[in-house]
């Protein structure tokens, strides 16, 4: 005799597994019912079995095996050597070297008492915690280290001693970034730029050596492209902010004496493929033909004013730059073509690192390219040394390497901000794409996860950049997402094949350029809707409000969808608080502290 399984469990099962046999689960009964009656009747019942199985997973998360606790055990590392970045760069040389000596006294300290423990064969917790501080002392040292040394070369170099005096000099320099229009004031049009002093002449005197410079010159200027070694005259004066550009330089002549960068093949695949997206879409589209560039190598010097606000307005700017998402696609494209040729896993795994570092120096070293990419590369080393990946190891190895190797990453808002979708993505993602399951089909659901939970983590550091609300950025994400893969994949493979086969290079830039018209299209089609941007409270005031914001949609979404998660977690923290603050925890105490958020958030919303 076969048992008859309950309802509820095939109507979990259909609802899971997306199978779209919900109707046909129950047909006895729901054949009587009216056609909108059933309709109503079959997303009550499939939302309960989504519930009931949400549920179900909160029960039992390790039994089921779907959810896994991040790897969190390098954050003291990283947060430690975040914090001394970002603090020492804006120190001097004897500071930061003094400091490093100190740690890696505590380090030395730590190893022996280590060593001692070993040969005694003692572990406890507190060798654990022993061994994460003498991590995080030793990864905060030689950050340290760099930095003072950097301190020291700035502080004693001649070149920059003429350089940041505010005279002016004689100087030849080599452009970094390609010239991009400043927004325009009542003056004339002018651009900027990062370059490299090579030389700088003051009073008859030759000095050499390489220092970082921003440079804001007159249109003259807006022709010339990366690699450039030009010569002028100008007045320059020190930067105002700790980062590495030292100083800020205004030309007072045009460019003098230009040298065009040789014709590498990076350069050369570059151009190309510029060509190519110009000869298939200037006169079709022109915003495509300038838009294509960057979503593919980085390149926004011809993105005009008003498609990159309207851009900005609806959160869609990270897609002008090569950004992690990039590095990720095209690392797996290789791998996945690779191993389809029963390639063994060691020849797999280096090709693909070379592809992938081939990619990186082609677009340029933007931050989130490096993080992505050196991502990639030690998840590829730990697939070939038999380990499963861990993302969140991953990603504090490679902010803790980046971070040493580049210091002043730490107060870099594209490295920021490309920390935190990865991070976001990393602990809220699934869980998003679960909440969101439970009403929308599962491929929509995490679409829309993806730009949900990056967007959560970013916001509050995006409103220190553009104190603005922006209302669509998680639709307008969501719309362009199905064709950035399109755009990547295509758009390299068309930048790579110019080199040798121009009219393959076309055929390319046909292809993707349709991805990139349809971004184009929804920036420009949701920044023109009612809303789009509202006004939000600048400064640290608007980022910690905005950070409390999606604080609350997140725990909304917990205590809605999954209350038995939230129950525990809360009952949880409830326990470990002393008897005398459990008070907290209660109705009376929950509904003043309701009303206080929200007297905060008119004063700051409305507040001058």
């Amino acid at each position: 005799m076969t048992l008859r399984e309950p309802r509820w469990r095939r109507y979990a099962r259909a609802a899971v597994n997306g199978s779209g046999q919900v109707a046909d689960a129950e047909p006895s009964a729901l054949s009587q019912l009216p056609a909108r009656a059933k309709t109503a009747a079959l997303f009550k019942l499939e939302l309960r079995a989504k519930l009931a199985a949400l549920s179900q997973e909160a029960r039992a998360p390790a039994a089921s095996g779907v959810h896994q606790r991040p790897d969190l055990r390098l954050t003291p590392t990283v947060v430690a050597v975040w914090a001394g970045a970002a603090i020492s760069i804006g120190s001097s040389w004897p500071v930061a070297v003094g400091g490093a000596g100190t740690f890696f006294g505590v380090g030395i300290l730590l190893g022996g008492y280590l060593w001692r423990r070993r040969h005694e064969g003692a572990e406890t917790v507190r060798t654990g915690v022993a061994v994460a501080v003498l991590v995080a002392a030793v990864c905060l040292g030689t950050v340290l280290v760099a930095v003072g040394l950097r301190h020291y070369d700035r502080e004693h170099s001649p070149l920059t001693q003429a350089v940041v005096s505010g005279q002016t000099l004689g100087l030849v320099m080599e452009l970094s970034s390609t010239p991009r229009p400043l927004a325009r004031g009542r003056g004339p049009q002018q651009v900027f730029f990062d370059a490299v002093v090579l030389q700088a002449t003051a009073h008859g005197q030759l000095l050499t050596g390489r220092l970082e410079v921003q440079v804001i010159a007159g249109d003259p200027w807006a022709k010339l492209r990366e690699g450039a070694i030009v010569s002028a005259v100008g007045a320059s004066s020190r930067s105002g902010t700790p980062g590495k550009v030292v100083a800020v330089l205004r030309p007072a002549t045009a460019p003098l004496q230009v040298q065009m960068p040789a014709g590498s093949p990076v350069r050369q695949m570059r151009a190309a493929w510029v060509n190519a997206s110009q000869g298939a879409w200037a006169s079709v589209a022109p915003d495509t033909a300038a838009l294509l560039p960057g979503m593919v190598m980085g390149d926004r010097s011809a993105v005009t004013p008003a498609l990159s606000e309207s851009m900005k307005t609806v959160g869609l700017t990270h897609l002008t730059a090569v950004s992690g998402a990039n590095c990720t696609l095209v690392l797996a494209s290789l791998m996945l073509g690779l191993r389809t040729l029963h390639l063994p896993r060691a020849p797999t795994t280096a090709a693909a690192i070379a592809g992938l570092a081939g990619f990186v120096a082609v677009v340029g070293l933007d931050p989130s390219v490096l993080r992505a990419a050196l991502m990639g590369g030690i998840g590829c080393l730990a697939v070939l040394g038999g380990r499963p990946k861990r993302v969140g190891a991953l990603l504090s190895v490679s902010i803790v390497v980046l971070l040493i190797l580049d210091p002043w990453l730490a107060i870099d808002y594209a490295f920021i901000l490309s920390v935190l979708a990865t991070l976001g993505l990393h602990l809220v993602g699934r869980r998003c794409a679960l909440w969101l399951g439970v009403w929308l089909p599962w491929w929509l659901a995490q679409a829309l996860a993806i730009p949900l939970a990056a967007q959560l983590f970013c916001a509050p550091v995006i409103v220190l950049l553009a104190p603005r609300l922006t209302l669509f950025t998680v639709p307008a994400n969501m719309a362009a997402a199905p064709v950035v893969a399109l755009v990547t994949t295509v758009g390299t493979f068309g930048m790579v094949a110019g080199f040798w086969w121009p009219a393959l290079a076309q055929v390319c830039a046909a292809i993707s350029g349709t991805g990139a018209w349809w971004v184009a299209s929804v920036a420009q089609g949701m920044s023109a809707l009612p809303g789009a941007s509202l006004p939000w409270p600048a400064g640290a005031r608007g980022a910690i409000l905005m950070a409390v914001v999606n604080a609350a949609v997140l725990l909304a979404l917990l205590g809605l969808l999954e209350r038995h998660r939230f129950v525990l977690i809360a009952n949880r923290v409830r326990s470990r608080l002393p008897p005398g603050l459990r008070f907290l925890f209660g109705f009376p105490c929950l509904t003043v502290v309701s009303a206080v958020c929200a007297g905060l958030w008119m004063l700051a919303v409305t507040g001058p």
